[in-house]
């Protein structure tokens, strides 16, 4: 609790390991494991792993990482940095809207960041970007259109 202005300040870390529906809101970190499944929730957290099953609302504001394994239905926003892993596939019918991104594995989306995308050597990405800067490691797969320099996200 804050002494000053008597808000609640949660920092603490979730592992959703089981089936759960509940909002969270904390500055800490959210894991929804492989058979963990978080649903109707409208969360607000600093960073999120999604390895399991989510419905709801989730807004990430430092990173958002996102496994294979996650099933995912609802919206996602806010991400300071979205992260796919090598090894790891996601795809995504709408536009993702983030502040960068780094993908180490595949993914198939539209992608606004208003900062870096970085597609790492192991990284496949299928779908159109804009971007202020655009990394392309040697071996990486972008097939799609680009458009690098200011975005308005």
């Amino acid at each position: 609790m804050c002494k000053r202005c008597s808000s609640y300040v949660d920092l603490a870390d979730y592992h959703i390991t089981q089936t759960i529906s509940k909002n969270f809101r904390t500055y800490g970190r959210l894991v929804v494991e492989e058979k963990g499944y978080l649903l109707n929730t409208d969360s607000r957290v600093a960073e999120a792993i999604i390895k399991g099953r989510f419905i709801g609302k989730l807004v990430a504001d430092r990173t958002l990482e996102i496994h294979s394994t996650a099933n995912i239905k609802g919206s996602l926003s806010g991400a300071g940095r979205l992260v796919v892993p090598a090894g790891n596939h996601f795809r995504w019918k709408d536009a993702l809207r983030v502040g960068g991104a780094e993908i180490g594995g595949e993914l198939v989306a539209t992608l606004y960041s208003a900062g870096t995308v970085l597609l790492r050597s192991t990284a496949r990405l299928f779908g159109d970007v804009q971007a202020a800067n655009l990394i392309v490691e040697s071996g990486a797969v972008f097939v799609g259109e680009a458009r690098v320099g200011r975005v308005a996200i």
